[in-house]
């Protein structure tokens, strides 16, 4: 339903000639009442009406109108728009005066109202952009934000974007095919510092604003400004310096993100290049030394000296599948493909298992188990989970004294299971404790063995992770007093409690 307003501005010029004398009758009761000088006051309330409500013009043509109106019928002679009383003839010019000067000073001080509220409304839209805008990740984040804006506006404006379906809108609607096409390649333009430089240009020409970063075109408005009265185009324009700016600082961290993810790339590349000819040459020069041994001089040795030799292959072949399958866990780890494919089972089952493929590596050091037997079960990936604790206990023994033990405590704390593995090695400073799953750091000091490719303690991190719980370094509390051989305990946190479904791997292992 039209409002008062819309039905004033059909009907204006109608109601602007013909309401003064429709008021007329009005007026001859006035005068019964109060005298006739009044009258004029009347006919200026309605100038000043019609001054706000419409148009200055229309309050003119209105306050013509009545002018000859109240000649016709309260000036002698009645009857006619002839004048003959000095009297009269002066009431009825200030009267004309009086609505003409009353009207346009109001219709003025509607303006200066409408403008104020527009300037309000866009300092709004402003501080609503301002707010949004920082928060902003990428470029489609600032258009959000940016047709979120525009909203009121939506018949009035068309926002054009790549793979918008912005041809429907009534605006582009109404343009021909030609004028269609050159919009679709100035979003299609391939920016450059001199096409930048025309922008302004192509703006004008072509009755639009564009939208883009220092690479590319992001998008076009189109606004009808002539619809949208009073609208402040320095604030206007402000804003969409605002959106632009903010375009080119996404475009700037998408560029630094891709560069950061290509220089990890490339360090990645290059540590596992490093861990791969470190970690794999030494056990294949070891096993192609005692190969070749038993080869060229296998009849001038005793079977005990063979037997030794063909050892030492056996625990550099298990060595190398070690760091094979360390390689190739990790690799599923980075790219999420792993699933979790859950059964109930014990901590000491776990545990069993893991003993046994640590017989070969504990040659020089034991494990003391601390097992709470009345522990739940869990729900979890087991062969995962194996691994998990294996890389743990393995990078215990690789950093153990001689003759020294690991200890292993399984307790229950609320809702979850702490599995406690602590050795009696050199220790891990407390600002290196978060470096260690990493992946491919490994210590430098405190090791009488080789270290190893780095990526035991990320893969166990991983794992753990992919079943909901935590893992984390502390100081071993039974030998705060040592200072050589202070040792370490790695703890981990595995929930008990609502673990029925299948999960995915995280897609990344930190």
């Amino acid at each position: 339903m039209m409002n008062a307003e819309k039905i004033l501005r059909k009907f204006a010029y109608p109601i602007g000639i013909l309401f003064p004398w429709l008021l007329t009758p009005i007026a001859f009761l006035i005068t019964d009442y109060l005298p006739k000088a009044n009258v004029p006051l009347l006919y200026i309330v309605m100038v000043v009406f019609i001054a706000i409500n419409v148009t200055v013009e229309l309050a003119i043509i209105n306050a013509l109108s009545s002018f000859f109106a109240f000649s016709f019928f309260f000036a002698e002679p009645y009857g006619s728009i002839m004048i003959h009383q000095d009297e009269d003839l002066l009431t009825i010019l200030l009267f004309l005066l009086t609505s003409v000067l009353v009207g346009y000073m109001a219709t003025k001080h509607k303006h200066n109202i409408q403008k104020i509220r527009m300037r309000e409304f866009m300092t709004d839209i402003e501080l609503e952009l301002l707010e949004r805008l920082p928060k902003a990740i990428d470029t489609e984040d600032v258009v959000a934000a940016l047709r979120d804006a525009l909203k009121p506006w939506y018949e009035n404006c068309v926002l054009i974007t790549h793979g918008d379906n912005w041809a429907t809108h009534p605006m582009i609607r109404r343009l021909t095919n030609l004028r269609k096409t050159y919009l679709e390649e100035l979003l299609e333009l391939r920016l450059t510092p001199e096409v930048i430089a025309k922008i302004p240009q192509l703006e004008q020409e072509h009755d639009v604003y564009f939208l883009y970063s220092s690479k590319q075109v992001i998008g076009l408005l189109r606004i009808a400004t002539a619809n949208i009265q009073h609208l402040p185009k320095d604030i206007f324009l402000l804003l969409l310096h605002q959106v632009n700016i903010s375009l080119e600082r996404t475009r700037l961290a998408a560029d630094l993100e891709k560069e950061k993810i290509a220089k990890e790339n490339e360090l990645l590349r290059s540590a596992l290049l490093s861990s791969v000819s470190h970690d794999f040459r030494t056990p294949l020069t070891t096993m192609i030394g005692a190969t070749s041994t038993v080869i060229e001089f296998g009849e001038h040795l005793d079977k005990q000296q063979t037997r030794e030799l063909l050892n030492t292959v056996l625990e550099e072949a298990e060595r190398l599948n070690r760091y094979t399958q360390n390689l190739l866990d990790m690799t599923r780890l980075g790219f999420g493909k792993l699933q979790l494919e859950c059964n109930w089972v014990s901590v000491e089952e776990i545990m069993s298992v893991v003993k046994k493929r640590l017989r070969p590596l504990l040659i020089h050091n034991f494990l003391k188990e601390d097992i709470n037997p009345n522990l739940p079960l869990l729900y979890v990936h087991a062969a995962l989970l194996e691994q998990a604790i294996f890389n743990v206990i393995d990078n215990a023994i690789k950093f153990s004294p001689t003759n020294a033990s690991i200890d292993i405590e399984c307790t229950k704390e609320e809702d979850k299971i702490i599995i406690a593995i602590c050795d009696q090695g050199t220790g891990i400073p407390e600002d290196e404790r978060e470096k260690v799953f990493e992946r491919f750091h490994t210590a430098e000091k405190g090791d009488r063995r080789r270290s190893g490719s780095g990526l035991g303690l990320t893969i166990c991190q991983g794992m753990i992770m992919a079943h909901g719980g935590n893992v984390s370094i502390h100081a071993n509390p039974r030998r705060i007093g040592d200072k050589d051989y202070p040792g370490c305990c790695v703890r981990i946190e595995l929930p008990i409690n609502n673990q029925q479904e299948q999960h995915e791997l995280p897609t990344s292992a930190e």
